[in-house]
């Protein structure tokens, strides 16, 4: 089956391919080992600090698409002109939302091409293009059983799935014994895309603020993105260079495992999402874990049972919630302890994959 594939992201192009995401370039590979033509559509955009290390070319995944244009308007009117042969040529259209090609699912109603969509974030999700497009769609799988019942209501079906995480962890991963102390000093650890939006300023300068205050902490960005540059600056800017260290991204699973293992909080104060995998991977580690409840966050988190909960663009409350970590180890710990034992059922190797899922039901429904 010819499948077109639009990510939510754009694509980076190298001197030797393009490039994603390597959990996306992982799935793709996977969709197409299962038996499918794989062409990746999507706005080409050169970037230096980038997560987008996966190679779509050297794995033999076909990409098409456009150069990003400095006019908006110009931009998306040469996209969608550009997407239309590639629909037409397609027999199944997989979208990536929410997106700048929330329009393509008409397109493909109009050539009467079936189209599934992979709920993956908050924006726009509940806005009236979203909505037809639900009820149009063939399948739909999302990242947070949230989105999948606000779906299947929105649609009165049982069209939308929750996918198995997409991360290279199972339950047999999962540290069940790890063992903890209570320490003067933490090791605090943020591990995602380095960007405004996750809340790494207000982060830097809770840190900042943490420090005036005396504590004995350090914290660890694991990562990389476009507010890479401004992140280093306001280190600097916030003199916190003897607490705050730049890891550079991490992608190895034992290298990611060894992070989660050695921190003894992991943080996460993004301001939207869809259900990040971080937070899957920091409780199949045992990780205490600090996080706002946007998007599809609250039907898995709970605060003080799982977890402890802040407020997204909130300097006070990172403050607040990374002092309750310090002053209440023991209650973090069992925060964790818990959130390993719900994370078990959740990664179950049994359970089909995002791509052995999306393949099986548009080939036999």
């Amino acid at each position: 089956m010819k499948i077109l594939l639009l990510d939510n992201s754009s694509l980076t192009p190298t001197s030797n391919g393009v490039c994603v995401e390597p959990k996306t370039g992982a799935f793709t590979v996977e969709l197409q080992s299962e038996g499918n033509e794989i062409n990746v559509f999507g706005q080409k955009v050169s970037a230096k600090d980038t997560v987008h290390t996966f190679n779509l070319t050297e794995n033999n995944i076909k990409t098409s698409g456009i150069k990003r244009k400095r006019n908006k308007l110009a931009n998306y009117f040469l996209l969608y002109l550009r997407i239309i042969p590639h629909i037409y040529k397609a027999d199944f259209v997989y979208i990536f939302y929410p997106t700048a090609f929330k329009y393509v699912p008409l397109l493909c109603w109009i050539l009467r091409k079936n189209f599934g969509l992979y709920v993956r974030g908050m924006n726009g999700i509940n806005d009236k293009v979203s909505s037809w497009n639900y009820k149009k769609a063939y399948t739909i799988f999302t990242v947070s059983d949230f989105f999948t019942t606000m779906i299947n209501e929105k649609t009165q079906s049982k069209k939308a799935h929750t996918i198995k995480p997409m991360i290279p962890f199972s339950e047999k991963d999962v540290l069940a014994t790890r063992t903890y102390k209570t320490k003067d000093k933490i090791s605090i650890l943020y591990l995602g895309r380095i960007a405004h939006d996750k809340g790494i300023a207000e982060l830097l300068k809770a840190v900042q603020v943490l420090k005036h205050k005396s504590y004995k902490f350090e914290l660890n960005l694991v990562g990389s993105g476009e507010f890479l540059q401004k992140t280093k600056t306001l280190i600097k800017e916030y003199q916190i260079e003897d607490t705050v260290w730049v890891r550079g991204a991490a992608f190895e699973p034992e290298q990611v495992k060894s992070y989660y293992i050695n921190a003894d909080v992991y943080v996460l104060p993004t301001y939207h999402e869809g259900f990040p995998r971080t937070l899957y991977e920091a409780m199949i580690f045992g990780t205490p874990i600090i996080t706002t409840f946007v998007g599809g966050i609250p039907a898995l988190m709970k605060n003080r049972v799982n977890c402890k909960e802040i407020q997204p663009k909130s300097v006070d409350s990172l403050v607040e919630g990374i002092e309750f970590a310090m002053n209440n180890q023991e209650k973090m710990i069992q925060f964790a302890k818990n959130g390993t034992t719900l994370v078990s059922k959740i990664v179950d190797s049994n359970r089909m994959t995002h791509a052995q899922h999306l393949n099986k039901i548009i080939k036999n429904g």
